[in-house]
């Protein structure tokens, strides 16, 4: 009895553990892939890819990047590592940047061959994915039997943006290049075989579709199709890009207009009202609103090649080959009678504080003429300075002594009551472009011992022999020369650091100034056919025209942006006080341009005439 009782007992106890081993099972199922005190656990395969490079694609060096985009599954799950394998076996770890994954591959480790690159992915409960192939090429064996070259621009851990131009030079006593790579993290994105000129080579590389983040720059120079050598690398930085508040983004478009005829040779000018005023060979002076709108024309007795000049009170003043200096107000009513001079005025005004327009004539005189009454000033005025033409307009100091340019190949110097003060110590050729005034202070030695600091005048001209030459503006001595490359049809501007950039029919010269003694070195030179008087923004971009291409650069000589006006312009450009670039096409098209700053760069002499209104004095007038 006691054992049939204890084998119920049994069985019972039996039935019992099937059946908790039954829940066990039942909730086991329920609950598979639980993690610990029951949150779920999701043993799906974290998606993986590789974004960088493309399939298909030969790289070499030591730099290739494999850029990894990867993702865990489930909301309480995360990327724990990824991994990078070739042909199967693993070789290291990605590392995580924002939000993606990077690794540098160096290839140099691996025989020349295809391998097959995929990346592994493991999230924070270990399931693993894997990456679709990419198939790499190397090609490293024939690397350092090839010239050397070196990257000049831009520099390491440099800031780009936009269009970065890549600058590269063949190291001396090295074999002819025939072909050069540009590589970006070990992968070529562009080829050329043709130099700018002796054995630079220069890449244009378009970052506007690139991730923000670093990257690494090289180049490979081969010497026939076997050999090469890569460069050291260079490390750039892209940075996010910031649309300052919606505003369009540099280089668009804010209008465009139709409704001038004929050449502009001369610069547009911006009044107060942001009215735009455009001269041209047609006759005529153009008033367009600030959108563009033509708002009057003026028509005159002969060809306009100079730059119309607004005044204190929106007033606007133009000279033309009639010989006559006019005067309208901003609604295109004459002030005046026309003030005429019998001769041929190819010279742009230039306002004095006071309220005197000042500008040269076909037969060397200077003319004062009352902005307010269209009369000559009282005094010597007109006086006769030179038997040479006077095309370029006149600058004045703060002391208001005016510079005067000629044709007979001296630089002038004139009291506000037309005395001539002193004519230049040498002859520079003619003077047929505006040139720029600057104040500078010296220090200079007493002849008792001692030295005291000075502020100085400094007058940059462009001479027709070829050369930019900077004068004294106390004595009309010469400081220094230096020549410049063919035909030029571009003034000298000066940046807020006091860099000097003027146009050639070969490229953008930028000039730095030492002052002990007073020498010129050569900055930069940017590749570009005919070049115009550039501007300079608030933010010291530099722009120019080159045929029918706008340019933008930044001041370290790298590309930003450049638009394509379907036309030729030949005039110096302008910027607004609101930060817009404005170019007169050769079709009768005026062109607007975003630039992302707040206007002319301060101080110095930012662009023909010093400002927008062409005022082409110094004073408190800078950005105007």
């Amino acid at each position: 009895m006691q054992f049939r009782g204890s084998r119920r007992v049994a069985k019972g106890v039996t039935q019992n553990l099937q059946s908790s081993w039954l829940v066990f099972l039942f909730f086991s199922v329920l609950c598979a892939g639980c993690d610990l005190f029951g949150s779920a656990v999701d043993d799906r395969a974290p998606r993986v890819s590789i974004l960088h490079p493309d399939g298909d694609t030969t790289v070499g060096g030591e730099h290739v990047l494999i850029l990894i985009e990867s993702e865990a599954l489930g909301e309480d799950n995360w990327i724990s590592f990824v991994n990078v394998t070739v042909n199967g076996d693993k070789i290291g770890e990605a590392t995580q940047e924002g939000e993606h994954f990077h690794f540098r591959f160096n290839t140099v480790d691996l025989p020349d061959d295809t391998y097959r690159i995929e990346a592994v992915a493991f999230d924070r409960f270990q399931a693993r994915g894997i990456s679709a192939p990419v198939l790499l090429t190397l090609e490293n064996e024939s690397q350092g039997l090839g010239p050397e070259v070196r990257i000049l621009a831009p520099l390491e851990k440099e800031e780009v943006s936009g269009i970065v131009r890549i600058v590269v030079r063949k190291q001396p006593a090295q074999p002819t290049i025939t072909r050069v790579d540009l590589l970006i993290d070990g992968v070529p994105v562009m080829t050329t075989t043709q130099s700018t000129g002796g054995d630079t080579y220069v890449f244009e590389w378009d970052t506007t579709s690139r991730f923000a983040g670093q990257y690494i720059v090289e180049v490979k120079a081969f010497s026939s199709p076997e050999t090469f050598t890569i460069s050291d690398p260079v490390t750039v930085v892209i940075a996010e890009f910031d649309e300052k508040n919606g505003a369009s983004a540099p280089g668009t478009v804010k209008w465009r207009t139709a409704g001038y005829y004929g050449e502009v040779r001369g610069s547009v000018a911006i009044g107060f009202n942001n009215d735009v005023y455009v001269a041209s060979s047609s006759d005529t002076l153009y008033a367009f609103s600030s959108t563009g709108a033509l708002k009057w024309k003026f028509a005159t007795l002969g060809p306009i090649r100079s730059s119309p000049l607004v005044g204190n009170n929106e007033d606007v003043f133009v000279t033309s080959e009639d010989g006559r200096l006019y005067g309208l107000d901003s609604d295109g009513h004459p002030l005046w009678t026309a003030y005429n001079t019998g001769s041929a005025l190819r010279s742009s005004p230039t306002l004095g504080v006071e309220g005197a327009l000042f500008f040269g004539d076909a037969d060397g005189r200077v003319h004062a003429v009352s902005s307010f009454n269209g009369q000559p000033l009282a005094g010597l005025w007109p006086v006769n300075v030179t038997s040479g033409a006077i095309i370029a307009p006149p600058v004045i100091a703060k002391d208001r002594t005016l510079f005067v340019s000629s044709g007979d190949g001296h630089i002038y110097a004139l009291s506000p009551n037309g005395s001539i003060l002193w004519q230049s110590t040498e002859n520079i050729g003619s003077v047929m472009v505006a040139m720029a005034l600057i104040e500078k202070s010296v220090t200079i030695s007493l002849p008792g011992g001692g030295q005291e600091e000075s502020t100085v005048n400094i007058i940059y001209a462009v001479s027709s022999n070829g050369s930019i030459y900077a004068i004294s503006g106390t004595d009309g001595s010469m400081l220094w020369s230096e020549p410049l490359a063919g035909p030029r049809r571009s003034g000298p501007v000066v940046g807020s650091d006091g860099t000097i950039y003027v146009g050639t029919s070969t490229g953008l010269i930028a000039l730095n100034e030492d002052m002990d003694p007073f020498t010129p070195r050569l900055r930069f030179v940017y590749p570009a056919d005919d070049v115009g008087t550039p501007a300079i923004d608030s933010n010291e971009v530099l722009y120019f025209v080159s045929r029918t291409r706008v340019h933008a650069i930044n001041p370290n000589n790298t590309p930003i942006w450049s638009y394509d006006l379907g036309a030729e312009s030949d005039a110096p450009l302008t910027i607004t006080r609101h930060g817009l670039l404005i170019v007169a096409g050769q079709n009768g098209v005026l062109t607007s341009l975003e630039t992302g700053s707040v206007g002319l760069a301060l101080n110095m002499w930012p662009m023909f005439q010093r400002n927008a209104r062409h005022t082409g004095r110094l004073g408190f007038d800078a950005r105007d």
